[in-house]
Order: C-alpha cells, then sequence, then structure tokens
C-alpha cells in the first residue's frame, strides 16, 4: 500500500503557525492614551513578586445625610453628576417603617441637592412639589400616593395622577430608581443635554430629558427597556467610542421566561444579575445581553455602576453592590431587623470592583472594594451602594494633587433618622496597581505602538524601591539608548513624571513603531502610563 506523503500537512500546519504567531504578535496601538493598568491587556509576561494588586479608598469626614421628612432611613440609589461648573446629587427618598412587617413612611421622591465642589451640598428650594410638612424640598419627581396603578390588572399609565399638577394624566416621574446622565453625543439636543432611566415599577424603565436637570420630561409615555427586573440602580451612558448609547440594568439570572410571569412563591429562585443593550437614539433599545463576568462572579449582584472610565475613554470600569444573602445575624442590628423580615436580616452587601475594554466582558475581581466597616450599624443589607460616577476632588494632604472622590452608602439605614453616604477619596488611576515586593518583580508588554516623544508614570514607591524601565524591539532586545542599565531609577510618588535615560536618546525616534516596554518593580506600585509630547 502507498504511503502518502505528509509534506504538504506540514507544510500547511506551519503556516497556519506562523500566520498565528502574526496575528497574536499584532501591535496594540495606544497612541497618546492613558493606560491604567486595571487588568492584564498589555501584559506578556510577569516574573517574580508582580502582580496585580486592588487598592481600597479611604473613608473621608465629609458626608450627606437624607433625613429630611420626603427622605429617610431607606434613601438609595444615588449619582453624582458635573456640568458647567456644577455637581448634581439625585438620589430616591423614602423611608421604612419596622413594626412587625416592613413597610414604608412615605411614597417614593426623587430629589437632587447641588454642589460647587462636590464635597458641600445644599438642597435647592424647588417649589415643583406642595404638601404639608415638606416645605422647601427638592423634589424634582414623584409619584402620587393615591394613583396606585395596576400593571398586573392591565390598567396604564393614563390611570394614574401626577403630584405635580394635581391632575388625572399620565405617569410623569419617576419615583424609585431615576439614574440620570449627561449625553455627550455630539448630535444630542440642547433640550436633552440631561437624560435618564427610571421608573416606579421593577419591570419597566421609562426615557427621560432635561435641558439643565431639574426640569423633567418624559421622552415618549411608553416604557422603553422592559426585560429585567429592575428594582435597582439601572444606568446608561453614551459610549464615544463606539458611538452609541449603553444601558446597564438588573435581571434575575435563572428567571422562566418573562419576568412579568414570576408568582410570588417563585421569588426564591432569584439570582440577581446584570444585562447590557445598546442604542443609537435612546429610546430604541436592542434586547439585552447577560454581562460575560471573567472570571464568574461569587456573589449576586444588586448594582453595576458601570462608567467610562475617566479620561480613558476606551475603557469602562464600574462599583457593584455584591448581595451576599442567608449569612446569620451577626448583629443587634440585624437581629433587631429580624422582628420585621428574617430574610433582611440576612442579607449582607458590599462593594466591588469592575472593569472593561468591551462594555459586555468584564472582569470582577473576587475581593470587595469596600468592606462593611468596624461597627454594627455598617453591616446590613444596603451597605456599599456607591452613587455613580466618580468625581475629581481636592487632595486631603497639604500640597497634594487632585484625587478621585465618590460617595458610599454607610450607615443610618433601616432604623436611623436618614440613610448617609460618605464620601471615599483615592488617588487618581488608584484602583489597580502592577505591584511588586521588596523581592521585586517584572513585566513585560505586548508588542505596542504609540504616538508621542515621552513616556509618564503613575506610580509610588517606598524609600528603599524602584522602577526602571526598558524599551525592546519587537524581538525582546533593547533598543539603543534605552536599557534597563542606562534608565534612571524612578523613586517616589507622583502621578506624572517622564522617564529618563541616561544615554538622552530621543524616544520620538521609535513613534508608531512595533516595541515593547519591561517594567522592572522593587517595592513599587505602578498605576498607570501614558506617551506623550516632551
Amino acid at each position: 500500500m502507498a504511503v502518502a506523503s505528509t509534506k504538504p500537512l506540514l507544510l500547511a500546519a506551519g503556516l497556519l503557525a506562523i500566520a498565528h504567531s502574526v496575528v497574536a504578535q499584532e501591535p496594540i496601538n495606544i497612541g497618546s492614551r492613558l493606560e491604567p493598568l486595571i487588568d492584564e491587556h498589555l501584559i506578556a509576561e510577569k516574573t517574580g513578586t508582580l502582580r496585580l494588586r486592588l487598592h481600597h479608598p479611604i473613608r473621608q469626614d465629609d458626608a450627606i445625610t437624607l433625613d429630611k421628612p420626603w427622605e429617610g432611613n431607606n434613601s438609595a440609589y444615588a449619582t453624582v453628576l458635573q456640568h458647567k461648573g456644577q455637581f448634581f446629587f439625585y438620589y430616591r427618598g423614602t423611608a421604612l417603617i419596622l413594626d412587625t412587617k416592613v413597610q414604608g413612611a412615605h411614597y417614593a421622591t426623587t430629589c437632587v441637592m447641588t454642589s460647587r465642589d462636590g464635597i458641600h451640598w445644599k438642597r435647592p428650594d424647588l417649589g415643583f412639589v406642595k404638601r404639608a410638612g415638606w416645605e422647601h424640598n427638592n423634589i424634582i419627581l414623584t409619584f402620587d400616593p393615591d394613583c396606585k396603578i395596576n400593571f398586573g390588572a392591565g390598567e396604564t399609565l393614563d390611570d394614574g395622577n401626577d403630584l405635580l399638577s394635581g391632575k388625572k394624566v399620565p405617569f410623569t416621574g419617576a419615583s424609585h430608581n431615576f439614574t440620570p446622565m449627561i449625553d455627550t453625543n455630539p448630535r444630542c439636543k440642547p433640550d436633552e443635554r440631561f437624560k435618564a432611566l427610571g421608573g416606579h415599577d421593577h419591570r419597566a424603565l421609562y426615557a427621560f430629558k432635561s435641558p439643565d436637570g431639574l426640569h423633567w420630561t418624559m421622552m415618549r409615555k411608553e416604557a422603553v427597556i422592559v426585560d429585567g427586573m429592575m428594582d435597582s440602580q439601572n444606568l446608561s451612558f453614551w459610549d464615544p467610542v463606539r458611538k452609541k448609547y449603553f444601558a446597564y440594568y438588573r435581571d434575575f439570572k435563572n428567571k422562566k421566561g418573562d419576568t412579568r410571569k414570576y408568582t410570588r412563591q417563585e421569588f426564591y429562585l432569584r439570582d440577581r444579575d446584570v444585562r447590557v443593550a445598546t442604542s443609537t437614539d435612546f429610546i430604541n433599545w436592542t434586547k439585552g445581553q447577560w454581562v460575560d463576568w471573567r472570571p464568574d462572579r461569587l456573589t449576586q449582584l444588586y448594582t453595576s455602576q458601570a462608567q467610562v472610565y475617566p479620561g480613558a475613554d476606551h475603557l469602562r470600569i464600574g462599583f457593584p453592590m455584591r448581595y451576599v444573602p442567608g449569612r446569620g445575624r451577626f448583629s443587634a442590628l440585624n437581629r433587631r431587623i429580624a422582628k420585621a423580615s428574617a430574610y433582611y436580616a440576612s442579607v449582607y452587601t458590599d462593594t466591588g470592583f469592575i472593569s472593561s475594554r468591551d462594555g459586555r466582558t468584564f472582569h470582577i475581581w473576587p475581593e470587595a472594594l469596600v468592606r462593611p466597616g468596624p461597627t454594627d450599624q455598617q453591616w446590613f443589607y444596603g451597605f456599599g451602594g456607591t452613587a455613580l460616577n466618580l468625581f475629581e476632588s481636592r487632595s486631603r494632604l497639604p500640597g497634594g494633587g487632585p484625587e478621585w472622590s465618590f460617595y458610599v452608602q454607610d450607615h443610618g439605614s433601616w432604623f436611623g433618622d436618614g440613610v448617609t453616604y460618605h464620601r471615599y477619596a483615592i488617588r487618581k488611576d488608584g484602583f489597580v496597581s502592577a505591584s511588586a515586593s521588596t523581592a521585586g518583580g517584572s513585566f513585560t508588554t505586548q508588542p505596542i505602538q504609540f504616538t508621542g516623544a515621552q513616556l509618564s508614570l503613575n506610580y509610588a514607591t517606598s524609600a528603599i524601591g524602584g522602577i526602571r524601565v526598558e524599551i525592546q524591539g519587537e524581538d525582546g532586545k533593547p533598543l539603543p539608548g534605552f536599557s534597563l542599565e542606562e534608565c534612571v531609577e524612578m523613586f517616589g510618588d507622583s502621578s506624572k513624571r517622564p522617564v529618563t535615560w541616561t544615554s538622552g536618546a530621543s524616544l520620538g525616534t521609535f513613534a508608531e513603531k512595533p516595541i515593547r516596554l519591561r517594567f522592572v518593580l522593587k517595592d513599587a506600585d505602578l498605576f498607570s502610563l501614558r506617551f506623550g509630547p516632551r
């Protein structure tokens, strides 16, 4: 029997291997954009003690307490926006009475505070809602307590009353989970600069618009998203890279078909997760797809708090509220809650950290970003709900540079006079670093292309620590003048410090050409890097 030659097969296999190698080595074009070290996207190889490390924000002294009669101990779902020198703090105002059961003290309101610096806040006397005992309130939207629309019985928005007008008119107020955004779409109309998703029913989200963040109207009376269980904070933003709107909203992962078909007895099947949908006009949304978590999430997720990474439009970060039921009763607060609800008394939440490069697949850290803390009053269902969006704030240290801040719901729930959001702060780009101990470690990047003539780092070291950088060709060999030995060791703490080499060679010579970067660290953290002009 003749034996067929294996040479064609070997040749084909070799060509495929070469082709695969070429594809795998395709340079990542980072241009002059900011590249935070929040994941291993740029990392090809690590040695020694080098690892990615999650850093934790520091709780500040200043806080916002929601204790007015139209707010209370169940207030939640806050959002911080900044527009033309003014900050807005939006939130739901609700209060609970816990006796033998959990019941609401008043129907929900949607409120706003304003600030010039994101730290000192005031409640504007808007005058939109007139009610005895609620004088001088900052309510922008609410829902008439007597409307009682029963969607399950087929009633529609036309069957309700509006507290703003006192008339029987279509629903105009999102009272449970109103979450606004500032629309950065270049085609956005002036009277739609502020947009929002929100609603009062957990099965539907409506679209809202506003020219100034205070006067809101519905973009249409029909709901725009209906495929979730959305008694949560459901958010949206304009993606400047993909040029479409993204929405992230809560749903039950193992639900049986349409959420409306859940019976009360089947609610134990709930597994809280997040869907993502997109739109080009904020009205017509794609069907939501499940967010892909890498590695798989360890907890249920009540919120996502996903947002565009400040200064790096190609990235997403988020601070989900992680939901952990059935852990028993840790403190006197939990035992007190148990008199009204055994279930709520054994649920605990905290703050997680997520990041993404495509808005659909997210890296989720297994450990918490913010733990409940050392007091009994912080171990409860609701701790760790963050106000959506980071913002820049002044440093807590004399002479320090700008930091990032965000607000975290951390006490005052259930039996307090009102929920308190404390401000937490962290260095810019400071959530994750490439880190090494005193034993040292290094990492080498994938092939990259850049523009500019200078490399700057955001980093911190100990007094004996340091960072050195080598620039290599695609073959992994150091380029002339940019070897590790020629790099001036960097130490100290800086948010933007240029790397230098003793050779004085021009880095711009290699702009737009494939290179690799090798970083060697000792007792140091590297938070981000960026190429730019000298």
